[in-house]
């Protein structure tokens, strides 16, 4: 698992994984949107579901370790960040019950600054032995009050429990790898 704020892993966290699935049947779907918090911060807030229901554990640490076989963490990366070139892992944190969904602020971390970006990937570790389910779409890009306004009149989010759609950043309603 790479470190977040972009901080250069370790030699032990650089290994490259390979993870196979022999699956057939539905995929988890994850399903991302991109606004502004605060008319300034990047935004990204979603879903996780499998079979139409949401993904998300019982129990976890206080640092977002799910203490479960259920639990999941959705990890993202920011590609042409302050970090650095290339993609650099800004976070990881787990989805919430009821229907697991999840909100993510760029903010500043203490010495590791803001990681916004001009791109952003999700990766979900495949729920049980699903595949890995990716995303990956564009950055919101500046606030823009006029695309805010508009945002707040959409349906897609609804169900989220929250303001409507933003901006969807993907075609797809799930990226999978």
């Amino acid at each position: 698992m790479l470190p977040n704020y972009g901080v250069a892993p370790t030699p032990e966290r650089a290994a490259w994984e390979l993870r196979l699935s022999h699956w057939s049947g539905p995929l988890p779907v994850l399903e991302i949107w991109a606004d502004w918090s605060y008319r300034r911060f990047h935004h990204l807030y979603g879903r996780l579901t499998f079979r139409g229901g949401g993904v998300f554990g019982f129990r976890s640490t206080r640092f977002g370790v799910p203490l479960d076989t259920h639990g999941q963490n959705v990890f993202v990366d920011t590609l042409g960040s302050a970090y650095g070139a290339g993609w650099k892992r800004e976070n990881g944190f787990l989805t919430h019950p009821p229907g697991g969904a999840f909100c993510y602020g760029f903010y500043p971390h203490g010495p590791h600054g803001v990681g916004s970006g001009k791109q952003y990937r999700a990766t979900v570790i495949g729920p049980g032995v699903t595949p890995d389910v990716m995303w990956q779409g564009s950055a919101p890009g500046a606030y823009d009050a006029a695309s805010d306004e508009q945002a707040q009149h959409g349906a897609a989010g609804a169900s989220l429990g929250r303001s409507p759609l933003r901006r969807e950043l993907s075609t797809s309603r799930g990226y999978t790898w």
